[in-house]
């Protein structure tokens, strides 16, 4: 465990209240919403906090009763370091399912978020009334074939790199698409947020980092990484977090579900960049035939990218669960 302070700048949500429960010793941050409906619980991606739900939260919590979580060693939730896989993550989930929400819920998560939505649904479907998986990592965070994606590459930077996290901006490259060439963040505003962030680091020790110019994913990003045991990333780039069969996991899988592939391609010599390429969705279908696959050009936080079109996504499923239980 640790000690934490509470975020310093990130504008609170009308109706939304913090929270903390411990689950089998693990203490979990959530943010939950009105009593409006059904249970919905969001599950961020790696190295998002809750927060980086701001955008949907206010519509879709007109209709769900919506919970927001810190997985572990994110945000205000307990680090862990030396216990990240898959299935621990997950069974905070089914804990947090059986001793928080106590009813079936629809679940969604973003990224690993997506990959720990799906695995809590095939270990406990009666907690489970459907999924919109966003863009997981499927069939690409398997070991050893997670070696071969950007994704890896990324990881290992991060890993390399933070806690500091102006050196993590100053070093960090991008690959472009249309020029099928590497990209150094640019260093004018790699200057920038690094003084920026150092500022903020002296002024609020301890503080999560925020910076209100920066546009959201960005800030949420930096956000994120300021409060996020990096033991997290470790345990992806040397394979500890990859203890999941994706096939068996998703066979396993009795509620509805959308599948959301958001952009991606293939970079000539860094391999796949994106969650997951078009034979990884394939190898989906086959594995659980009932799932739905909705293919979108949004980047791979849809939620902050296209937020209009992410509520929809809960919607169906919504829908699709409603109809199962007839």
């Amino acid at each position: 465990g640790r000690a934490y302070k509470k975020p310093m700048a990130v504008p609170r949500l009308d109706g939304v209240t913090e929270r903390d429960v411990t689950l089998g010793g693990v203490r979990i941050h959530y943010a939950e919403g009105p009593p409006n409906g059904a249970p919905l619980v969001l599950i961020p991606g790696q190295c998002m906090p809750w927060h980086s739900y701001r955008r949907v939260i206010p519509e879709l919590s007109r209709r769900y009763r919506v919970y927001a979580l810190d997985v572990r060693g994110h945000g205000q939730s307990e680090r862990t370091p030396g216990s990240y896989t898959f299935s621990r993550c997950g069974a905070d989930i089914v804990a947090f399912l059986r001793e928080v929400v106590r009813a079936s819920a629809l679940l969604a998560g973003n990224s690993s978020g997506g990959i720990l939505a799906l695995w809590a649904a095939s270990q406990a479907p009666d907690l489970a009334r459907g999924v919109v998986a966003e863009d997981p990592p499927l069939f690409t965070t398997e070991w050893p074939r997670s070696k071969g994606t950007w994704t890896h590459t990324f990881f290992e930077h991060t890993a390399r790199t933070l806690p500091d996290l102006a050196r993590y901006f100053s070093t960090l490259e991008l690959p472009t698409h249309d020029g099928q060439d590497v990209m150094s963040f640019p260093r004018p505003l790699a200057w920038l947020l690094g003084g920026a962030i150092r500022r903020r680091q002296r002024k609020n020790p301890g503080a999560p980092v925020d910076i209100p110019w920066l546009p959201l994913v960005v800030r949420l990003f930096v956000y994120g990484l300021s409060e996020y045991d990096v033991d997290f990333t470790r345990a992806c780039t040397d394979g500890r977090m990859y203890d999941v069969d994706h096939a068996a996991m998703l066979a396993a899988v009795r509620a509805p579900v959308l599948l959301v592939q958001a952009r991606s391609f293939v970079h000539p010599t860094l391999g796949l960049v994106g969650a997951m390429g078009d034979e990884d969705v394939e190898r989906a279908v086959r594995a659980q035939p009932r799932i739905v696959v909705e293919k979108t050009r949004a980047q791979h936080v849809v939620h902050i990218d296209d937020p209009r079109r992410y509520v929809g996504y809960i919607d169906r499923v919504a829908a699709q669960g409603e109809r199962a239980k007839q």
